[in-house]
């Protein structure tokens, strides 16, 4: 490292931080008001907080008679709160210390351990390994079974063969919804390790590890108030453990780590418990009413839970392009990706007020309509046997709607030469526009003024890769693309069919690059460029696709009547697909004059139909 950068720690320029967005960032975004909006994608509890609780908060910042206001430090050992808290448990304040939410909380531990490796059981909460990573202590990971429990066998091999002092397990698990028996916790607490069980979602359950504290000194339960209570904005949670340990922790904690504001609300919200407990209630309720939805969707696969949450699999269709279909219809629900395990086809949907989960019914059903015709899987599957399946990239496996489809937008405005979205689509429809290089330049050509001089292929090609490939610390449109269909549904079909890639797209970087960074190694035996045979409409690489495939037989899926033209033309069936943000109704019509059989939705969902039962 360089600069300034020379006296950080090396180790942590792998970090990055990726903010969560405002709900009012999101909203203009989305031309959704933020009041229509339903929140979904963090557990939160959106019911609004007792009156008593408000009173609460007021009073404290308020008034010197309490001790604490605004103008005044808060207690640095909340002595009250801390007692609150110990009551609700059974407990002494000398087994309480309290923080800045479950995530100072489980900062101090990290902090106040001799442990240099800490085991967690994936896909779990994300933060685990991140403090792991700022404490320097190396994260051991053993995977959860099948069904997400824990494989607490493979824990305590882990755990004696890693000589692990540190284990970090939710109950319930955060995203999985899955809880750790208490019986479970036994076995664990019975290692030479300290077990840190996090409840954040216990009230959602009905259970707790706390019980056990009595028994075992080396067992630690951590909550928040951000959940049940329904103040993660105010940010409180605590820790329960041994009394030596706990005091250990208020050494090294910060000293002011839990603000008047925030004391007063949780003191408000444990005087106020039953009366909160039925907000409780209420998600739970919203919850099952929920699942009950989630079973009928052929899209959705949901998970049993015990919190105020379900993961659900997204089986035939992209979890990550749902999720983003539903955010610009003002629901917000999760995708984690990598984030916290392999997450990549699930989405995780959070229990909301009755309107919440309306709207998210609403989006659903909306989603169901368009990324699935029964009618086109019907046609698909009397097409007959064939032997291979090939796929165009663009529109067809990867949305390029704000990447090529940007740079060419971007390219032709730096000429001075302004076009719309409307206008590549006329071109595309038109045909012999498979090179986004030489489609920019005629754009370009077509838009200029009279006798203004046109710039040349190459300073066109040359502007365009700059936007697209991105330029120094710029990153690229390149970054924004999505994977549009189901990985899974792609790696079935692989089981089944041979497959290949005909794509306009030069091979290094862009192709190469999209094939790595969505997981599609090993899917498509064969893969064919632009540099490797004459462009569609040309039959040519489709030619060579089923030649290197050595198959007679297939169907080409495009977005384009160039991908309609080059299939029949190379003698195999074409089915359309309508790409991102298109008008199926249109694309049909100018598909099918193009020679496409029939047009599948966009995520071509109807494909898991030729897999059979």
């Amino acid at each position: 490292m360089s600069g300034v950068l020379k006296y950080t720690r090396a180790d942590l320029a792998k970090l990055k931080y990726h903010p969560v967005r405002p709900l009012d960032v999101i909203s203009k975004e989305i031309g959704v008001p933020v009041e229509e909006m339903a929140k979904l994608d963090a557990n939160e509890n959106l019911h609004p907080v007792p009156k008593p609780m408000m009173d609460a908060v007021t009073t404290a910042l308020q008034s010197f008679s309490s001790g604490c206001s605004a103008q005044i430090y808060p207690d640095p050992t909340q002595t009250n709160l801390r007692a609150d808290i110990a009551a609700l448990h059974g407990l002494t304040p000398q087994h309480v210390c309290a923080g800045s939410g479950s995530d100072d909380i489980l900062d101090i531990v990290m902090r106040l351990m001799d442990a240099p490796s800490c085991l967690i059981c994936p896909p779990t909460f994300g933060m685990y390994k991140f403090l792991g990573d700022i404490s320097r202590i190396k994260i051991i990971e053993v995977a959860r079974k099948d069904n997400f429990e824990v494989d607490v066998p493979a824990v305590v091999a882990a755990v004696r063969k890693h000589k692990i002092k540190l284990v970090m397990l939710p109950s319930p698990n955060n995203p999985t919804g899955t809880l750790l028996p208490n019986s479970d916790v036994e076995i664990l607490c019975k290692e030479d390790a300290m077990i840190v069980v996090d409840e954040a979602y216990a009230d959602f359950a009905g259970c707790s590890a706390d019980e056990l504290l009595s028994k075992y000194p080396n067992l630690m339960v951590c909550r928040t108030f951000s959940k049940w209570a329904g103040l993660a904005g105010l940010r409180a949670g605590y820790a329960l453990g041994d009394p030596s340990i706990i005091e250990r922790m208020l050494a090294i904690k910060q000293p002011y780590n839990v603000n008047v504001a925030a004391e007063a609300m949780a003191r408000a919200a444990l005087a106020n418990r039953s009366e909160i407990l039925i907000t409780i209630k209420s998600l739970l309720d919203q919850r099952d009413r929920l699942i009950a939805y989630l079973e009928k969707y052929r899209f959705l696969k949901p998970h049993k839970t015990h919190s105020n949450f379900v993961l659900c699999d997204v089986v035939s269709a992209s979890a990550q392009g749902l999720a983003t279909f539903m955010r610009f219809r003002g629901v917000l629900v999760r995708y984690f990706g990598t984030q916290g395990g392999q997450l990549q086809n699930n989405i995780r949907i959070s229990a909301g007020r009755p309107q919440d989960i309306d709207k998210c019914i609403k989006a659903l059903d909306e989603y169901e309509k368009l990324r699935y015709d029964e009618e086109a899987a019907a046609t698909l599957k009397g097409l007959g046997d064939v032997e291979a399946l090939i796929f165009d990239m663009d529109g067809v496996l990867v949305d390029v709607s704000q990447s090529y489809r940007t740079a060419i937008l971007d390219t032709a405005a730096h000429f001075g030469v302004t076009i719309t979205s409307a206008d590549v689509n006329a071109a595309k429809a038109k045909g012999n526009a498979n090179n986004d290089w030489k489609l920019t330049l005629t754009l370009i050509e077509g838009g200029l003024k009279k006798g203004a001089k046109a710039p040349s292929l190459e300073e066109v090609t040359k502007e365009f890769e700059k936007r697209y490939q991105g330029e120094g610390s710029t990153p690229g449109l390149n970054s924004l693309e999505t994977l549009i269909p189901s990985l899974p549904m792609l790696k079935e079909l692989k089981s089944k069919y041979k497959m290949a890639i005909v794509t306009g797209r030069p091979r290094k970087p862009d192709c190469e690059t999209a094939i790595k960074s969505f997981g599609l190694e090993g899917l498509f035996e064969v893969v064919v460029c632009m540099e490797d045979a004459a462009v569609k409409p040309d039959p040519a690489p489709v030619k060579l696709a089923l030649s290197k495939l050595k198959c007679k037989t297939g169907i080409m899926f495009g977005d384009t009547v160039d991908d309609c033209r080059a299939a029949t033309g190379a003698g195999i069936k074409a089915v359309g697909v309508v790409p991102p943000n298109h008008d199926k109704a249109t694309d049909t019509e100018i598909l099918k004059a193009s020679g496409a059989s029939v047009t599948l939705s966009e995520g071509m969902a109807e494909l898991s139909d030729l897999l059979g039962e």
